[in-house]
């Protein structure tokens, strides 16, 4: 039993293994410990490992060792992990997951059912940068403004802009501007704290900046508000400010106007002060109280201009967090489901296998009137890129994405390769290599050049990758190795605000669930990901929430 985590408070509610006096443990060595006082919990051996399971020591070999592996996993990367190393390994997986009142578990076999990803990954639902920057009309919209834009402008060293003054046309700066001074500047010329100026004074000035001036541009925009509500500009001056300490243990009411300013004010100060090293540095993590405070103050603020309802701090950590509460009833249900399905391997009845469903028809869109349903498992997606071997394609524009960004946004995050060594050829037969994945073998004249191309865009590399390239990314901890085709393309960053373009594995998807709806496959299999509606649509990814 391998679990990186330990017990918090908040798992109290959902599990069944824990209790208070167990919180700050590992999971795992709790959850070995409450099953062996179990009634005749001494005929059992139980080994727990707090641990990742993408750490080195899990080797194949390690996979191979196990008659069959049940994955109660929180995360995509790490289950698509475990069903590649398992495909590898040739080892039988139960997948399962839950979220909220949903819930699903499924056997996966090598050659005789879907694996976890030949369905394709499900939709991150995403905003138009223009919406997010000018216009917002919802809290999510407010929140990832604060998170994403704000937060990472000021503590993450990222140059990003605040207003999206394109789509003001000649009106960002004001229509006629009838004089330079007479525009405020923009957030990006404003945002650096100056040499000897103080923190508070800094924190009240990127209030000024983002919540008065940046506002009054917008407000000049005047295209933008022909059948919108204009926003209202927030006037520091004009308020009087609690004590921000007064607010440390307030999570489930929305903080004032007032409020949120104060808390603005002493968490941009704070960081800036007691947290200086980390600056230029700082990702956004919920469990962080000082990015929380700060990014539910700014959303706050931002909403009350464009009218929009504040959030409590709770509500705040929910979206910008992605959590989905879990019901300790459904984790009860799909535990026995797991159980259930894992007992049918072992006794080599696989043929009685079912993809296994917790409030059936919300999970999959089939009419039938129960809550917990068994349904058919589909055979392998042929045109699945990890156990079918199917190349992929990416569109990019290559003079403008980076090594950096193909490495770890693409093939590291997107695609979920833990340790890739990657090469690529050329139309003209060249090529060259960008990363190696064992990184202990490499020498110091290649790393220097690993970490040179970093910086390079994919079309001013020594050898050019452009149409035509094909890259081959491989991953000696997964076993797992696949083509993938490049296209040259100038995308529409609205569309793909990632700035790249991966197509094969919905297109794999679109082609099964086609031929499941012309009679010639079983119909669509396990939950985990978006697919065309046919007879069994999917909803977003179902996983347990920890």
């Amino acid at each position: 039993m391998i679990d990186l985590d330990t017990i918090d408070y908040s798992n109290l509610n959902r599990q069944f293994l824990f209790r208070a006096k167990h919180v700050g443990r590992s999971k795992a060595e709790v959850a070995r410990e409450s099953v062996l006082e179990f009634p005749h919990g001494e005929k059992l051996v139980i080994k727990a490992e707090h641990g990742n399971i993408k750490s080195s020591q899990f080797t194949l070999d390690f996979f191979k060792s196990f008659n069959i592996v049940l994955n109660g996993l929180d995360n995509v990367d790490a289950r698509r992990h475990v069903n590649r190393v398992c495909l590898a390994a040739d080892v039988p997986l139960v997948e399962s997951g839950t979220e909220g009142y949903l819930g699903q578990a499924r056997a996966i076999i090598k050659g005789k059912f879907k694996c976890y990803e030949c369905d394709p990954p499900p939709k991150k639902e995403s905003y138009p940068i223009c919406t997010i920057r000018n216009h917002p009309d919802k809290p999510v919209h407010c929140i990832s403004w604060a998170k994403e834009l704000l937060f990472k402008k000021l503590f993450g060293g990222e140059e990003t802009d605040l207003i999206d003054a394109a789509e003001g046309g000649a009106d960002a700066d004001g229509a006629a501007a009838s004089s330079e001074a007479a525009a405020p500047p923009p957030a990006s010329a404003s945002m650096k704290i100056e040499p000897g100026e103080e923190a508070g004074a800094f924190a009240r000035r990127v209030f000024r900046t983002v919540f008065e001036a940046d506002v009054e541009r917008l407000l000049r925009m005047e295209t933008l508000w022909k059948e919108r509500t204009k926003p209202d500009v927030l006037r520091l001056d004009a308020m009087t400010l609690p004590d921000a300490k007064t607010l440390a243990d307030v999570d489930r009411l929305a903080w004032s106007v007032e409020e949120n300013a104060a808390v603005f004010l002493a968490c941009t100060e704070r960081v800036l002060t007691e947290r200086a090293g980390e600056v230029g540095g700082l990702s956004f993590d919920k469990d962080d109280p000082d990015a929380l405070d700060f990014v539910t103050a700014a959303s706050n603020l931002r909403s009350e201009i464009f009218h929009i309802e504040r959030l409590s701090r709770d509500k705040v950590k929910g979206i910008a967090g992605n959590i989905i509460p879990a019901i300790a009833t459904t984790n009860a249900i799909i535990g026995g489901f797991i159980v259930l399905e894992a007992l049918k391997v072992l006794r080599g009845a696989t043929d009685r296998c079912r993809f296994m469903a917790c409030n059936y028809y919300e999970l999959t869109g089939r009419k039938r009137d129960r809550l917990l349903a068994p349904d058919s498992l589909d055979p392998p997606n042929k045109k699945c890129y990890v156990c079918g071997g199917s190349a992929l394609s990416l569109a990019l524009d290559t003079s403008k994405f980076t090594v950096a960004q193909l490495l770890d946004d693409v093939v590291k995050k997107h695609l979920s390769f833990n340790k890739p060594t990657v090469d690529y050829s050329t139309l003209d037969g060249s090529g060259d290599q960008l990363c190696e994945g064992m990184e202990d073998e490499v020498d110091e004249d290649e790393a220097a050049k690993y970490e040179r191309y970093r910086g390079m865009t994919l079309s001013a590399l020594p050898v050019p990758i452009g149409s035509g390239s094909q890259l081959d990314v491989e991953d000696t901890s997964q076993e797992l190795r696949i083509k993938i085709d490049v296209t040259h393309a100038v995308l529409d960053e609205e569309k793909f605000p990632s700035g790249f373009d991966l197509s094969g594995e919905r297109d794999a998807a679109a082609q099964a669930s086609a031929a499941a709806a012309d009679g010639d496959a079983a119909p669509e299999g396990a939950s985990n990901g978006d697919a065309p509606p046919t007879k069994r649509a999917r909803t977003s990814e179902v996983e347990v929430i920890e």
